[in-house]
This record gives structure tokens, sequence and C-alpha cells, in this order.
């Protein structure tokens, strides 16, 4: 399920302050009740119609420096699969994160990464 829109949000609070219940309202917007309730305890309590981060709650866990060395990993040993290569950030670096991290930090640093041959090239057939 995706997150609620700032729209969809104050929409829900105003539904809210208008006396309707929480059932109703996740009708309304096909949604579980647990979310459209969770939306107005968040505004009840911080008074906040809008999600907590733009990266939906997850923060960046890598420094500059440590982009870098991800980088230089990376050009070591590319042929390295992202599972691998997510276990040797974690060595080496000590964050830990999934082969999908490691492949968005990647790409994010531009690096494209290129399998080595694992067979020599034919004599025979051009290639």
């Amino acid at each position: 399920m995706e997150a609620f829109t700032r729209r969809e949000r104050r929409k829900i609070i105003s539904l809210y302050q208008g006396g309707w219940d929480t059932e109703d309202i996740a009708r309304q917007f096909d949604a579980s009740e647990s979310g459209v309730r969770r939306v107005w305890q968040q505004y009840r309590e911080e008074g906040r119609d809008g999600p907590a981060f733009a990266n939906c709650g997850r923060k960046p866990t890598l420094t500059a420096e440590q982009k870098e060395s991800l980088r230089l990993i990376s050009d070591e040993r590319p042929d390295l699969f992202l599972r691998e290569l997510a276990k040797e950030v974690e060595a080496r670096l000590g964050v830990a994160a999934c082969r999908q991290t490691v492949g968005r930090w990647l790409r994010e640093l531009g690096v494209t990464r290129k399998k080595s041959r694992c067979t020599p090239p034919s004599n025979s057939v051009r290639t």
C-alpha cells in the first residue's frame, strides 16, 4: 500500500474533525483502518499533516567519505554480486544494508558494473 498524499491526509483530518468514524473514512479511501487512524493520531499529537520524512522514514546511512569507500570497493572487485558487495560494505564500513540498497547507492554514485568474461574469447568465431 502506498502512503497517503498530503491532500489525502488533510481530507482524512477534516473528516475526523467532521465527526466521521474511522471505519467510514477507511472505506471512503479504500485504506486500512489503522492507516487512517495513524494519520489522525499524528495530526493530534504532532500537528503534522505530512509524512515524517520525504524518503518514507529512511535516513541516509552513508556519509560522503563512506560513499567514496563504496566506490573504491566496487572498483577493486567489479565482479562481486550485489549481495556479496553488501557483505563487504558491512565488513569494511560497518553499515548493514540489503543488496537493493547497495544497488541504489551505486546508481546514485553513477557506478555501472560490468561483469568480466568467465570464459576466454573464441579463436574461431568473431565475438
